[in-house]
């Protein structure tokens, strides 16, 4: 049992980074005797590892002297222990540790030597043949005097020309062992030259991998950060940028953790730092692919949410205070780092399936791009596939290198090959976005264009109609006569004009025609060719008939013409209507204003459609309105029209006063009453006023 709680605790501490290089020792035959035997080649083959120690706690400076009778002393193989292995004596938080070395092989007298602290979760001073050489972090007798730290470089260590010597380490750990699965230290000793070297090499291969992979990870993370910043509505390169972003900063915590941190201190410091990434990696992930598969995110999502945000809760308190072991309880599962690690590897578990899930259903589905991530999905297990057939192919003469060779593509495809296949997604993507706008400014190029040809023609349209209505209105002797058309578009579809006889007989049209632009044009200019043509004693029905006969001749579908004539013969008028507003007649005797309503189909429908006519005897000052829907169909910001009655009491206001001014006041009326709604509909005035 406790080789398995051993062996449990050693993987949870490869696993957080703590190298323990004794492990690969501890099963090494060496005879229990109470010394070590220190031969030039157990050194220059792995080096040896320092055990058969003698322990006592409590804290006496008289034990680092040589010459000290340890005999009594608790044996213990190594002092790297796990928990349920302390010796009987106990741990009080402070102790010391002999160690009787034989140093027979006089090639090793006065020969420098690697002194490695190999592992330390405290602090400890060590003394050789009674001497300090070596204070690692500040021993204390108390947790507040203590400073636990660990020195990862070489040192030199020294045996003078003699066979027995002792090393006394002085220890101390009064918390930090609550937060790791071992308590105390680990020792060796190997050639020097060869351990400057091999850290000198781990040191600057594992500074530049660190390097060399954060700026690839970073760089990714900031290309796509300033696209989403350029584009938010993006918001995939976000989610991208978060998870490159924090694999890089994992990756150079990690080589932080394994190359710099020396102390429980910056240890727990890094792992926390480690957990918030860890996190943030698959929440990220997740919803890089949920942003590209789904519409919006899945109600799935807020668990793994809330599962995460539990443990990086649960974590970040642990690894703040630590969590008190429960008696023999499995090792892994007693301890908070343990129960932190497991509880990460299980979600972390999940989540990789879930998102599996979504990526397979996606490319079932044969979703747009699924199969990119497939590919950077399954380039995991294929590259180390494929490095492990290299391996048995070249053959295992140079194992080390070809298994080294294995770790590195194996670590860089599990890192790399799915954010690279994101990456290739969203570069996909953007091209094809950059071709789609470039199409679309093609077309808006060709629209803008059409647009502006489109315009010149309405424009000169507009102006072919102006020309055709009168630029005057006619002089008479008994009458006063204004008129004004304001279109809604380039080509409006009002009209009016007027036919003056030689014997003084005037008769003035107003009409409107079904829609506006181009179409309604044609057929004014088709009304005005009718109406100039009209036989000058024809009666006002008479000319109604013949106009609607020539629009509908010309099949123009579903095109038709709302008409008013009124004829002015001496002080007698004749008004006759097709489907126009009701005119308004201003009677000056009385000072009131009539509606008078003339029913009527519009021109260009039915042949022979009957329509009313009727007359009035005109007394000096009488005024008649003629107008065009467009004036009272006027809308305000409420979506309010004007209506007909406040358009009768508009011209109320002002019917005493010249044609003239009746039509700017009505102009000006109907401005302020759409306040700044634009004109939906032409509007065309005509006054006539007796004098």
């Amino acid at each position: 049992m406790k080789h398995r709680l051993r062996l449990i605790s050693y993987l949870i501490l490869t696993a957080f980074g703590f190298i323990c290089q004794a492990s690969a020792q501890d099963s090494e035959s060496v005879p229990v005797t109470g010394v070590r035997v220190l031969t030039l080649e157990d050194i220059e083959k792995d080096g040896a590892l320092l055990v058969n120690w003698k322990y006592h706690p409590g804290d006496d400076q008289e034990w680092a002297n040589p010459a000290f009778d340890d005999t009594a002393w608790e044996s213990t193989t190594s002092p790297q222990w796990v928990l349920d292995e302390i010796p009987r004596r106990g741990w009080e938080g402070i102790g010391w540790f002999r160690l009787h070395l034989s140093v027979p092989d006089e090639r090793l007298w006065h020969t420098p030597l690697a002194l490695q602290v190999i592992y330390q979760a405290g602090a400890s001073e060590i003394y050789l043949d009674g001497e300090l050489i070596y204070t690692f972090g500040k021993v204390g007798n108390r947790k507040e005097e203590e400073e636990p730290y660990w020195e990862r470089n070489p040192q030199v260590i020294s045996f003078s020309g003699q066979t027995d010597h002792l090393i006394a380490v002085r220890y101390s750990n009064f918390s930090s062992y609550q937060l790791t699965p071992v308590l105390g230290f680990a020792l060796g000793i190997g050639p020097l030259n060869s351990g400057i070297k091999g850290r000198v090499n781990i040191v600057r291969s594992g500074t530049t991998l660190q390097m060399v992979w954060t700026a690839i990870l970073i760089f990714m993370m900031l290309q796509h950060l300033l696209l989403f910043l350029f584009y938010p509505r993006a918001r995939k390169n976000l989610y991208f940028a978060l998870s490159a972003g924090s694999i890089g900063v994992f990756v150079f915590l990690i080589f932080q953790f394994l190359l710099i941190t020396t102390s429980v201190t910056e240890t727990l410091y890094v792992l926390r730092l480690l957990l918030c990434v860890y996190v943030l990696i698959f929440l990220s992930g997740m919803l890089f692919l949920y942003t590209i598969f789904y519409p919006k995110l899945p109600k799935l999502f807020w668990f793994f949410l809330a599962g995460w945000i539990l443990i990086l809760c649960f974590g970040l308190l642990s690894l703040r205070a630590g969590f008190p072991l429960f008696g023999n309880v499995v090792l892994a599962l007693a301890s908070s780092v343990g129960l932190v690690f497991v509880c990460c590897l299980l979600f972390a578990s999940f989540t990789f399936l879930e998102m599996a899930r979504v990526i397979i259903v996606a490319i079932f589905k044969k979703k747009d791009g699924a199969w990119i991530f497939g590919i950077g999905s399954l380039t995991p297990i294929i590259l180390p596939a494929l490095s492990a057939f290299f391996l048995s192919y070249t053959g295992f003469e140079n194992i080390n290198k070809n298994i080294n060779i294995n770790w590195q593509l194996s670590t860089l495809a599990i890192t790399l090959a799915p954010l690279f296949s994101m990456s290739v997604y969203l570069a996909r993507d953007f091209s094809r976005t950059h071709r789609k706008l470039e199409t679309e400014a093609l077309e808006r190029q060709f629209l803008e264009v059409e647009h502006t040809r489109k315009t010149e023609e309405l424009e000169e349209a507009r102006e072919l109609q102006m020309s055709m209505l009168p630029q005057a209105a006619p002089q008479l002797p008994n009458l006063d006569v204004a008129f004004e058309m304001r279109p809604a578009t380039e080509v409006g579809g009002d009209y009016y004009d007027y036919n003056l006889t030689g014997d003084g007989q005037l008769t003035i049209a107003i009409g409107d025609a079904t829609g506006h632009g181009m179409n309604a044009g044609l057929v004014v200019s088709a009304v005005k060719s009718l109406f100039k043509t009209s036989p000058p004693r024809a009666g006002n029905l008479e000319t109604l008939e013949r106009i609607s006969q020539g629009i509908k001749s010309m099949n123009l579908k579903r095109l038709y013409m709302a008409m008013t004539l009124v004829t002015f013969n001496q002080n007698r008028l004749e008004l006759a209507g097709a489907g126009m507003p009701p005119a308004l007649f201003y009677r000056a005797s009385v000072n009131l204003v009539d509606e008078i309503f003339l029913e009527g189909m519009p021109l260009g429908g039915f042949i022979g459609a009957e329509r009313q006519e009727t007359s009035y005897q005109l007394q000096s000052g009488d005024t008649i309105l003629l107008m065009s829907d467009g004036l009272p169909e006027m809308l305000n910001p409420e979506n309010e029209m004007l209506d007909y009655s406040r358009t009768k009491e508009l011209f109320e206001e002002v019917a005493d006063q010249p044609p003239k001014a009746i039509i700017d006041h009505l102009f000006k009326a109907s401005l302020s009453w759409a306040d700044g709604e634009p004109q939906a509909d032409d509007i065309t005035l005509v006054v006539i006023k007796a004098r």
